[in-house]
């Protein structure tokens, strides 16, 4: 019987989750009691107390989970090659983006902090990889940086909203070509612009 418990616990928690979820979608989280979770999981509150404090709790975990998965993909995956290839890790990818379908686009509408966070995570992907190693001004590389951060995770939101989307495969290639597009620009740019100074002068 003990073997059982923790597949019921991640179950219950899978139903718990799923409830927020769609109550999330109809309200915003103040509206939100663990009452009307638990009734609409079929649970009692004593049962939702097993495994939160609060509704906050709940959508922190949630939130946090998402986070932890991402982070490991950028950390463990990504941060570990020469160049940002992610044909390798396609199957994580894909898994991820099925896993999470439902929640992305919610959680960065309407949840600033999340974005936040998900900006801290891409960022080092950005640093070693696409960011102009000519431009070295702290303010105009956060300038560069925020513009990335900003344009890819806009990118992702609009392609989790379409009713009809491209394939992830071609999405990363869309994203990440075009970045590293503009990257290489950016050099040539810094480059041409130094050669024509020293022209100049």
């Amino acid at each position: 019987m003990a073997r059982k418990q923790p597949q019921v616990t991640e179950q219950t928690k899978a139903n718990l989750t799923s409830a927020f979820w769609s109550l999330y979608e109809e309200k915003p989280i103040e509206k939100i009691t663990v009452r009307e979770i638990a009734e609409r999981a079929g649970y009692n509150r004593a049962t939702f107390y097993l495994y939160y404090r609060d509704v906050y709790d709940l959508f922190e975990q949630l939130e946090d989970e998402i986070l932890a998965q991402v982070r490991g993909l950028v950390q463990d995956r990504l941060l570990q090659g020469d160049m940002l290839d992610f044909s390798q890790h396609m199957g994580l990818v894909v898994g991820l983006a099925q896993r999470f379908d439902g929640f992305m686009p919610r959680l960065m509408s309407g949840d600033p902090t999340f974005s936040d966070r998900m900006k801290e995570i891409i960022a080092p992907l950005l640093d070693r990889f696409i960011l102009p190693d000519n431009v070295t001004d702290p303010m105009e590389q956060g300038i560069l940086r925020e513009f990335y951060l900003s344009g890819i995770l806009g990118a992702i939101n609009t392609w989790m909203l379409a009713p009809d989307r491209i394939p992830i495969e071609r999405l990363i290639e869309l994203i990440v070509g075009t970045a590293l597009i503009g990257r290489s620009h950016a050099e040539a740019g810094v480059s041409e612009g130094l050669r024509g100074a020293r022209h100049a002068s």
